[in-house]
This record gives C-alpha cells, structure tokens and sequence, in this order.
C-alpha cells in the first residue's frame, strides 16, 4: 500500500518539466527499485517458533488465580496460563505455549536470555525497559494495596510508611505520582520471593506493613486471619 501511495503522487506532480523534478523522480524510482529487489527482513526468534512448533512463556506461578502450581497435579495452571495457549495457537496453526516458571524478579533476565520468547506474568510498566523489550498493552490492573496487622490504624496513606520495615515481593516496582515513587524507592524495604511470604512475614511480625497487588491480598486474608 505505501508503495503504492508513493507512485501515484509522483505521477500527479509536473515534475518532468524541470530538472530538480525530473531527479527526483528517478531518486524516488531508483528507491522504488531497490526496495523490490531487497530480501523481506527474516525474524530468527519467529523462524525457530514456526519450525518447533512451540512458544516458549515465562511466567512466575505464584500469583493465582493468574498463574499457580496445583498442589494434586504439580501443573502450572491459571488465566495467564490458559492465555499463553490461546494467543500461542492464535500466533500460527500448530504452535504450542510451553510455560517456563521463573522467580518474578528474573522474568526480564529470561527473556533476554532466551530462556523463553515472551513474558505472561504481573509485569509492571517500566518505561527504561522499552529499550529492550516490548510490552502489551495491560489486560488487567490488580492495584497495588497496604496491608497491616488488623488494629492498626496509624496507617492509611503512603506517607504513613516512613520509617516503617516494609515488606514487598522481589522485582517490586514503586508506582503512582512522582511524590509516592520518591518516597517508596526510600524505604528500607525488606524484600521476599512471592507476595503471600511477604503477607506472612507481616502475619508473624517481621514487618509492619506489607504492600501487595490487592488479588494476593484478598487470596491470602480469605485464609488468615489478623490481617486488615
């Protein structure tokens, strides 16, 4: 089609009149040459996908009911995962999804080191991280939300958590304005590998507050108490 386009607007202009338009012209058609005659550009990483037959997905199964190990099967299962499949045979016939669990604070390592081609987890927006990846446009928003021992009601807002031990997953992005992303990157934050161990080292008194997507917060106080 732009090829096309191109054609037709230097066939309507008077340029054979003169010889800046007549030069532009054969520019434009010596261009048009070239660009018929170049190889289509080959994509390795989708190459490899169509001759194996198998998309390879990391994700981190820690999150249900988006991703999780079912404890009967050991099977990775959840939305993410059902997604992985989907889009995996909506990609070309016969590719498969082959899901990769990895540890949410290496997911971005994986993938550029070709552990897997694409990532389908709880990945927050990183604008820094374009320059090597491309991200989708988000399908859900979990929000992120603070959790504290119940009775506790000396914290409310952001601010509150000054000079408090936090507890947050690995891989942990601070989001919302510029002032709550100052103030949460500084805070001694206490890192763990999944968001209920963090919600558990809240529970056994480790840490004061814990902050969490709200889908882990309401998964793991459906089954403990002494959290609000």
């Amino acid at each position: 089609m732009g090829r096309r386009l191109s054609w037709r607007v230097l066939r309507q202009r008077p340029l054979w009149g003169c010889p800046a338009g007549l030069a532009l012209a054969l520019v434009a058609l010596v261009a048009w040459l070239l660009w018929q005659a170049l190889p289509e550009a080959v994509d390795p990483t989708w190459e490899r996908v169509l001759a194996s037959g198998v998309l390879p997905v990391c994700t981190d199964p820690s999150w249900p009911p988006f991703e999780s190990i079912d404890e009967g099967t050991g099977q990775i299962q959840g939305f993410d995962v059902d997604l992985a499949r989907l889009l995996a045979g909506r990609l070309a016939p016969g590719v498969q999804a082959r899901i990769v669990t990895v540890g949410f604070d290496g997911l971005y390592d994986a993938l550029l080191a070709g552990r897997c081609d694409a990532v389908l987890s709880a990945l927050p927006y990183e604008p820094l991280r374009t320059q090597d990846v491309a991200f989708s446009l988000a399908y859900f928003n979990a929000g992120l939300v603070m959790v504290t021992a119940q009775g506790a009601s000396d914290v409310t807002t952001v601010a509150d958590l000054a000079g408090r031990v936090v507890a947050v997953e690995w891989g942990f992005v601070p989001e919302g304005d510029s002032q709550q992303r100052a103030l949460l990157q500084g805070l001694g934050l206490r890192r763990y590998d999944t968001a209920p161990a963090a919600l558990g080292a809240l529970q056994a008194g480790e840490v004061e507050v814990a902050l969490v997507d709200r889908i882990a917060a309401l998964a793991y106080m459906r089954n403990c108490q002494g959290l609000s």
